[in-house]
């Protein structure tokens, strides 16, 4: 299955063009300067590596050596014979080294979410964890890469051979190693891992064509590209090694509480066994455990509470407006964290933001994603409460209803983390991020699907864990 792999690759020459319209007429960068200092980016604390300088490559062979001397010679073979196609794959990938790796793992999880219930591999709390792994992994990888700059200083191909031209932004730092390779090994493992059904040797066939075109662009040696690989697959391997090991695999053994007020299946599918029912113990990357910050238990039927918030729900299915429900179908057309994926990527290029700094937002919001809906996960399988629509068969939802508990929402608890990471991350968007989280949180409860005590649990659960993660030392 090649969905997301082969749009991304069959595509990316149309996308180039528009990208770079002009290689052919110019031997410059075609990019903007970033602005944002990073030179203190190879100190950031990593989640995976006990330090940065863990999986650090061993010293670039020298000016003068041999190695430099074919390496030069492969670039000044490559430049002289560019086609439009080349150009194509350079602009492709000239961007920030995590973006197109993230579009993919959007790509992914796009394609699987209509697969539930039957094809488990983007329900909500599993997506929040594929988009945590991933991100960690680049992040790590490119702290890595930047520590090695840090330490080697090895200059660019086009200050070691005025016959080079570099064609994208280089890094001033170091040409050595290239985070673009090193982000594009990890994200490639990790994916491959994740999705083992899916098209792996497209991802691979990806990897290695970052590694064609920042040569072809002039801005590395093919001994930078080789380094940058080693450190992608080396954090990979800790990054899988630590997901294959996080709970995430352990069978449901256990039974549903036997009360009255206890969830059952659902319509129009009555799916059987909820989703992933152990995901409340499965590893965090932040908070305690998934039961570290466990709200109190809901109101239970028969309840002033329960009985007000109840009746809420009917009312709004009897008035509901158009725009009530676009709201509620807005909020459910992908992975909850796959809306707050596409904002990441909205304020990195608002912000221009650098690489660095870029994947280190999107690590830190996509583990505040998955930490949040693992205590979510956590507090559904302990209380069990029964979903609207079974304490009155009679409610009108405009969604069907997700197959498991609902005490607290996934998409309260997960929107109230993310608008936390966003507030700290881009301050001056705190007031709008934290508005589309309460946005995201009442779209449940418009859709009738959610009880109002559901969504309230659910933000002060969210808030809670999203301050966690902005606590961390960074």
């Amino acid at each position: 299955m090649a969905r997301g792999v082969m749009r991304r690759a069959m595509s990316s020459v149309a996308t180039a063009a528009a990208v770079l319209a002009g290689i052919h007429c110019s031997d410059g960068p075609t990019a903007a300067p970033r602005r944002i200092d990073e030179s203190d980016a190879a100190q950031w604390k990593t989640w995976v590596l006990a330090s940065p300088s863990e999986v650090r490559p061993p010293a670039p062979p020298g000016e003068t050596s041999p190695e430099t001397a074919r390496d030069i010679d492969e670039i000044v073979r490559t430049q002289s014979s560019r086609t439009a196609a080349t150009d194509s794959l350079i602009a492709f990938w000239a961007g920030l080294p995590t973006a197109r790796w993230h579009e993919q793992t959007i790509d992914l999880l796009e394609f699987y979410w209509p697969l539930l219930p039957d094809v488990r591999i983007a329900t909500p709390v599993r997506s929040a964890r594929i988009f945590s792994l991933v991100n960690v992994a680049m992040y790590d990888a490119m702290v890595a890469a930047r520590d090695a700059k840090v330490a080697f200083h090895r200059r660019s191909p086009a200050e070691l051979d005025k016959r080079i031209h570099a064609l994208v932004d280089e890094d001033a730092t170091s040409s050595y190693p290239s985070d673009h390779a090193a982000a594009a090994a990890a994200a490639a493992a990790v994916l491959s891992y994740l999705f083992p059904n899916d098209d792996t040797l497209g991802l691979h066939r990806l990897e290695r064509e970052v590694g064609d075109a920042r040569i072809a662009a002039g801005v590395a040696f093919r001994s930078d590209i080789d380094a940058g690989y080693a450190i992608g697959r080396a954090v990979a391997a800790r990054v899988i090694a630590r997901a294959s090991s996080d709970g995430s695999g352990s069978p449901w053994t256990g039974t549903a509480p036997t009360d009255a007020w206890v969830w059952k299946p659902t319509p129009p599918k009555r799916t059987a066994i909820p989703f992933d029912p152990t995901a409340g113990s499965w590893r965090t990357w932040v908070i305690p455990s998934g039961a570290a910050f466990r709200p109190p238990p809901p109101p239970l039927p028969g309840s002033a509470q329960f009985t007000a918030d109840l009746k809420e729900l009917l009312d709004i299915a009897r008035t509901r407006t158009a725009a009530q429900a676009d709201t509620a179908r807005y909020w459910a057309t992908d992975a909850p964290s796959s809306r707050w994926e596409l904002f990441m990527d909205d304020e990195i290029r608002a912000h221009n933001l650098g690489p660095m700094h870029a994947v280190r937002a999107m690590a830190l919001a996509s583990v505040a994603m998955s930490d949040a809906m693992i205590a979510c996960w956590d507090a559904k399988f302990f209380y069990w409460m029964e979903r609207p629509i079974t304490a009155d068969t009679t409610l009108k939802t405009a969604l069907s209803t997700p197959p498991f508990p609902s005490y607290t929402s996934g998409h309260s608890t997960q929107s109230a983390a993310a608008g936390e990471i966003f507030a700290y991350l881009f301050p001056d968007r705190a007031t709008y991020y934290r508005a589309r989280a309460d946005e995201a949180s009442r779209s449940r409860v418009l859709a009738g699907i959610h009880y109002r005590f559901d969504i309230v649990a659910g933000e002060e659960l969210g808030r809670r864990v999203g301050q966690a993660v902005v606590a961390r030392p960074q």
